[in-house]
């Protein structure tokens, strides 16, 4: 359970102030009339019980006081829980060669919202946008657009392109819409290999380089069959131990009587920590509808404990400034001259 806490950095000023009370309550005590010959004219000139004439005098103490406990440097750590909801999201996404197979549906039922460049490997006299039919990496793309959509403005997201490389293509951000430039330029990266296992030591490298204090989540999107290696494996155990949600978004025609052996056993162990996926047919809008399930699973409110310092010096010192400015308007305005006034009274009674 979270408690608070005061601290005090020196107790140098209040052990002064307590000598200056004990040494002028001796001198009180044992020379009152010879070190305070007006106290008992004070006395016989106080109105009220002595309370509103002798205000400044008890004022002046407080702020004495109150400016020698601002020295202190005193602070207090209270708990505060915070009502959050904000997530960290880190798209990792397949660009091997095998995302650009055709899928059945036809360009000109699902128009994209970027037009497919020419490159390495669409050759620079074939017209991209001839091709008839979207490629995985284009739907993959329109998808990631809608789940981007979605995201709060509190919400940030990481995106990493991986083939036999692994390109960092954002850090965690909030401005979807730089992410969005960098899902347009997506054509260039679909290139041969898929590097899952350095890709997943890249994502988590990443999520341990940015801080922060929203929920995370690393989001695996591909089509290949990965081989349950060693390495691969070092990376999923370290995936276990940290608080991070997991989901694998795999893109395949095979049906689960139809997967292979590798296929099983890597889907095995995911699913012993994370959340699988499994797109059969993109043509039925699996991916959008995989990617909507994510966000319902990850918008909830959690509340979030930590501490917050405050430097109640500071405070303590803000009040003595302003109990001094009422003091001097007391003694400027009011309180002396009233003084003065009842002194003069008092000796001409006594004449």
């Amino acid at each position: 359970m979270i408690k608070s806490s005061m601290n005090v950095g020196t107790w140098w000023p209040l052990l002064l102030l307590a000598a200056s009370f004990v040494i002028l309550g001796i001198a009180w005590i044992r020379q009152r009339g010879a070190l305070f010959p007006d106290i008992n004219l004070l006395k016989h000139t106080a109105q009220a019980g002595g309370i509103a004439d002798r205000l400044p005098l008890q004022l002046g103490v407080l702020i004495i006081v109150l400016l020698s406990l601002s020295l202190m440097d005193i602070s207090a750590t209270r708990p505060v829980e915070l009502d959050r909801r904000a997530r960290d999201f880190l798209v990792v996404v397949d660009t091997s060669r095998s995302m650009r197979e055709d899928t059945a549906l036809l360009r000109e039922q699902y128009p994209p919202t970027f037009e497919r460049r020419a490159d390495l490997y669409v050759g620079q006299a074939e017209n991209p946008a001839s091709i008839p039919n979207l490629g995985r990496y284009e739907v993959a793309r329109e998808s990631l657009l809608q789940f981007l959509k979605h995201r709060r403005k509190v919400d940030r997201v990481g995106l990493i392109y991986f083939n036999s490389m692994v390109y960092l293509m954002s850090g965690f951000t909030s401005n979807m819409d730089f992410i969005e430039e960098q899902l347009e330029g997506m054509d260039s990266y679909v290139t041969f290999g898929t590097n899952m296992r350095w890709a997943l030591e890249q994502a988590l490298n990443l999520v341990e380089r940015y801080p922060g204090r929203n929920r995370r989540a690393i989001i695996l999107l591909t089509d290949a069959e990965a081989r349950n290696t060693e390495y691969l494996q070092q990376q999923l155990d370290r995936l276990r131990r940290l608080d991070i949600a997991f989901y694998l978004l795999w893109i395949t025609p095979n049906t689960e009587d139809g997967r292979s052996p590798l296929a099983t056993e890597f889907l095995r162990a995911v699913r012993s920590f994370g959340s699988v996926f499994t797109i059969d047919d993109v043509r039925e809008g699996y991916l959008d509808a995989a990617l909507e399930e994510i966000s319902e699973l990850e918008d909830y409110a959690y509340r979030e404990a930590s501490y917050e310092n405050v430097n109640l010096s500071q405070i303590i010192f803000n009040v003595a400034k302003w109990l001094l400015l009422v003091w001097i308007v007391m003694l400027g305005t009011l309180w002396l001259p009233l003084f003065r006034l009842t002194l003069a009274d008092a000796a001409t009674s006594r004449e």
